[in-house]
């Protein structure tokens, strides 16, 4: 080997140990913070209300989705998770927001789990800020005589 291709080797070998060296050295952390004078602020927002309006021209509705044993398994098997996915798929089939009075079928087939949805579609319309009448109807909506009043600070004047 000539003497160039040896240094080389060598100063390779050299590199290669000064990195592995530098690579097992323990990283040092350090984070400081003194007493801090902090105002609480705190962010609320007047709730949005709206109008539910039934798509007359779908009338109600009756839609069937069958699930797959894997399918199922992948919504945990909770009957309340392919209930929910069930109903997803209706307002996306029919583009709507919601559907209003739903009522649920569900039975067990050898093809999977077969869930009728029936009820109406329906969109959002006419949405506008909550006013002092709103609040108050929401207000007796949420609070329950075992709620207390954190329940409502969103909403609370």
């Amino acid at each position: 080997m000539t003497m160039l291709k040896k240094a080389c080797v060598v100063a390779l070998c050299a590199m290669g140990w000064a990195l592995t060296a530098d690579a097992q050295k323990t990283a040092v952390y350090r984070s400081s913070q003194t007493r801090l004078v902090e105002p609480r602020m705190g962010v609320y927002t007047k709730p949005l209300i709206a109008d539910l309006e039934i798509v007359k021209d779908l009338g109600k509705i009756k839609d069937v989705w069958t699930f797959t044993p894997e399918e199922v398994n992948a919504l945990g098997g909770d009957e309340v998770n392919v209930r929910t996915r069930a109903l997803y798929l209706s307002v996306d089939s029919h583009k709507v927001d919601v559907i209003v009075a739903a009522s649920f079928d569900m039975e067990s087939t050898n093809a999977g789990t077969k869930v009728t949805v029936i009820g109406y579609p329906a969109r959002f319309v006419n949405w506008r800020t909550a006013t002092d009448a709103d609040n108050e109807w929401i207000r007796n909506e949420v609070m329950k005589p075992e709620d207390n009043r954190k329940a409502t600070q969103a909403i609370s004047q």
